[in-house]
């Protein structure tokens, strides 16, 4: 409508256009809340989203950081069995050395009880010949 044409329409109807646009603004002023509502809730999706992002690359490192810690334990773990292994063979030698030691040594005792034995032996053969043969008397002749 042009200017003209409002001013030949009467009051009545005047009243029920401009009635009629406070309808159309507050439907329009609705639509504009609800878009802002929106608009907002993208944002906060948008935002969200964006932390979200964050978070999983900062539980990426998290993660990283716990692989690391993971792989150090092992190798920790590792070096400790090699060295217990390590342990284990310089104690088993050790134990092989003093083994082989004392089989010597009781080898040696052996031996020499058996000598002491034999001559023992050996000395009361002779000192039974000797009281037989005290026993018996002089020679016959």
């Amino acid at each position: 409508m042009t200017e003209k044409d409002l001013r030949k329409l009467k009051r009545g109807d005047l009243l029920e256009i401009l009635v009629e646009q406070g309808r159309r603004i507050e439907a329009l002023q609705k639509e504009l809340e609800a878009a802002r509502e929106d608009l907002k809730n993208r944002e906060i999706n948008i935002s969200e989203t964006g932390s979200v992002a964050e978070a999983a690359l900062k539980m990426s490192g998290v993660f990283d950081d716990a692989q690391d810690a993971a792989k150090m334990y092992l190798e920790n773990i590792r070096q400790r069995a090699a060295e217990q292994e390590r342990i284990s063979a310089a104690l088993e030698e050790e134990s092989r050395r003093k083994a082989e030691q004392l089989l010597i040594s009781t080898a040696k005792k052996c031996r020499a009880m058996e000598e002491a034995t034999a001559q023992k032996c050996l000395n009361m053969i002779e000192e039974s010949k000797k009281a037989a043969a005290r026993a018996a008397g002089p020679p016959r002749s």
